[in-house]
């Protein structure tokens, strides 16, 4: 397994994150929380979307993880526990998710397709969700799922497949 090699300037990426922001709030509507819900934020940058979602969870809590040491200091500078106690962040790689506690929800907002060993991430996240629990990733697609979307255009063009 290879790490990430992105380096993020997490200051910047506070400064520039409204598009990843905008799709979060769009994710977050589709999660249905009831307000009791743990969620564990995989790719949480500046912590923003993490204490956001942790605002709709009175009864619940939030554990935002991500493998930018930065990126995780600025998050908990942002969001401190005496301010947000249902909140909190941690360094780690989500190729390598190792937690002891388990999660009704497991979130994603375009950090996946950044990540090369997603099979990785998928068994992390299998031993931390609840046998009930949910997952919900968007990831970026330009560019990012050049075969996925041939294989789909090819298939889909094959006469058994044209009406759909």
């Amino acid at each position: 397994m290879k790490p990430n090699k992105q380096n993020w300037n997490a200051q910047d990426y506070a400064k520039h994150s409204s598009a990843q922001a905008q799709w979060a709030d769009e994710l977050i509507i589709k999660l249905g929380l009831k307000g009791h819900e743990s969620l564990l934020d995989i790719g949480c940058g500046d912590g923003k979307i993490s204490a956001k979602i942790s605002r709709t969870l009175p009864k619940g809590r939030v554990l935002g993880i991500d493998a930018s040491p930065d990126m995780i200091d600025l998050a908990i500078k942002n969001f401190p526990p005496d301010k947000y106690p249902n909140l909190a962040f941690m360094q780690m790689d989500a190729a390598s998710i190792s937690l002891s506690e388990n999660f009704d929800i497991a979130f994603s907002n375009a950090v996946l397709h950044w990540i090369e060993d997603q099979v990785a991430v998928l068994k992390g996240v299998k031993t931390v969700l609840k046998a009930d629990g949910k997952i919900l990733f968007q990831m970026g697609g330009k560019g990012c799922a050049d075969e996925v979307i041939q294989i789909v255009n090819k298939t889909t063009s094959l006469p058994a497949w044209q009406k759909y």
